[in-house]
């Protein structure tokens, strides 16, 4: 019995082949474009290897945050920055938001999510 490869993998060997085989083929006017299909085939794998984990982290993170599990805890998040009636939240949010933007970062660009600063 043969198992299909799964959307990621079919991704990550389309980055291969135009990384490793196509990019030196073709004249110097398309080397560009195929740079960036081969980079936005590694950014679509990633999304589809880590999104599930992520948004369950993010949903985790957000309501431990929250203290409560809403609906849309982002949202719910967003509005009660936005109203500045909890200061003590916003200092709380910070580490999380930086945790979920890191995520964020880990798919779109590996390497420039490990980010110390404040």
């Amino acid at each position: 019995m043969q198992f299909p490869p799964d959307a990621a993998d079919l991704l990550a060997a389309i980055a291969r082949l135009l990384d490793e085989d196509v990019l030196g083929a073709v004249p110097p006017q398309l080397q560009h474009p195929v740079r960036v299909a081969a980079h936005l085939s590694h950014v679509v794998e990633r999304e589809l290897r880590l999104a599930p984990q992520h948004a369950a982290n993010e949903r985790l993170l957000l309501t431990e945050l929250l203290g409560a599990d809403v609906e849309d805890p982002a949202a719910t998040l967003a509005a009660r920055l936005r109203a500045g009636d909890a200061p003590e939240l916003e200092a709380q949010a910070w580490p999380v938001l930086v945790e979920i933007a890191r995520q964020d970062v880990a798919v779109a660009k590996p390497g420039h999510d490990s980010w110390e600063g404040e």
